[in-house]
């Protein structure tokens, strides 16, 4: 009996369980605080349309915080969802490809984007900014190469209904259970699976990998092709929110993603790092922008608050503080999530 109680009171101060806590308490609170300055807030349409743009952020948040998690960053991001939106939007409306076809085009091409950065990095220890930042503009210019400077593509019907909040169940939006959907999946992939225990020991220390056998260069490729591949679905998800595949179309949701690994708790190679609290500081974040924007302050405060969110995160998460969650620099912390 005693056992289960020190139990529960572990899982109950675990920074698993209390800093999503921390982070989803804080996003009700703004929410709530927006009323002083919009009538529409709080409101069931808000919430929905937070919930939605947060499941923009968080597919892109997990392949981020894989790559954040063994000391990379990955900024091909915006590149590879403007080019697997537009492979999927061209595929549908000029090539006329059946939509099934163009999204599994889409994402074989995303993978080979992470397969082929994620060997160059690996393989010859360069930078992950540097060939990740070349990526990006070499994808952006194959995406004008492919609608040869013309008007953007449209989105197909379905995607559109799917990702746009058009579509509903029970009153619903898609969205919404999609969101719900991708928290489950990606705790069970980063916390729970073999894959992501092996990255956390990666992050936690490459000759420690490499002297209990973990086959560390194959580890690291796939990161780079697990954050690729979350790029290529969040661009078909953007594809159907927007309508059409603008070339700019991940632009804005590069900082977001940063910010949500970041203020979940993730120190940039350290193995350190949750996913649940990842997921709910998507939230958190895509609520100060919402309200931000109901109470009609200037656009220019998104930016200046993502860039004050990252620098106070990054220094909250310092490796040499005493007093941050968890003292241990190896994959323990996904047992405990």
């Amino acid at each position: 009996m005693n056992t289960d109680a020190a139990a529960r009171r572990n899982l109950l101060t675990s920074p698993g369980f209390v800093r999503p806590v921390l982070l989803m308490s804080l996003a009700i609170g703004v929410l709530f605080l927006g009323r002083f300055y919009s009538d529409g807030l709080p409101s069931w349409i808000a919430a929905q349309a937070i919930l939605t743009q947060s499941l923009f952020v968080a597919v892109l948040a997990f392949g981020q915080g894989l790559v954040m998690l063994i000391g990379g960053l990955d900024l091909s991001m915006p590149g590879v969802i403007a080019i697997s939106a537009t492979i999927v939007a061209l595929g549908t409306s000029v090539w006329e490809w059946p939509v099934i076809v163009a999204v599994i085009v889409a994402l074989l091409a995303s993978a080979f984007i992470g397969l082929f950065s994620g060997f160059l990095i690996a393989r010859f220890q360069i930078p992950a900014f540097i060939i990740t930042l070349a990526m990006g503009g070499i994808l952006t210019g194959l995406a004008i190469g492919l609608t040869f400077g013309r008007k953007a593509p449209a989105a197909p019907d379905v995607v559109v209904t799917l990702f746009s909040g058009i579509g509903k169940i029970f009153g619903i939006g898609i969205p919404i259970f999609v969101f719900l959907l991708v928290g489950v999946l990606g705790y069970i992939i980063q916390a729970k699976s073999t894959f992501g225990r092996q990255a956390y020991l990666i992050g936690s220390s490459q000759p420690a990998a490499r002297i209990a056998g973990q086959p560390v260069l194959r580890i690291e490729i796939l990161v780079y092709v697990a954050a690729a591949l979350s790029s290529g679905v969040a661009g078909i998800m953007l594809l159907g929110f927007s309508g059409n595949a603008q070339l700019s179309l991940g632009d804005e949701w590069l900082i977001p993603a940063i910010a949500a690994v970041l203020v979940g708790g993730t120190v940039i190679g350290s193995g350190m790092g949750f996913w649940q609290s990842t997921f709910t500081a998507t939230v958190l974040l895509t609520t100060i922008i919402v309200v931000i924007q109901a109470t009609g302050f200037p656009t220019g405060v998104k930016s200046v608050l993502y860039g004050v969110v990252i620098l106070v995160a990054l220094l909250l998460t310092r490796p040499d503080r005493n007093w941050r969650f968890g003292k241990s620099r190896i994959p323990q912390q996904a047992l405990e999530g």
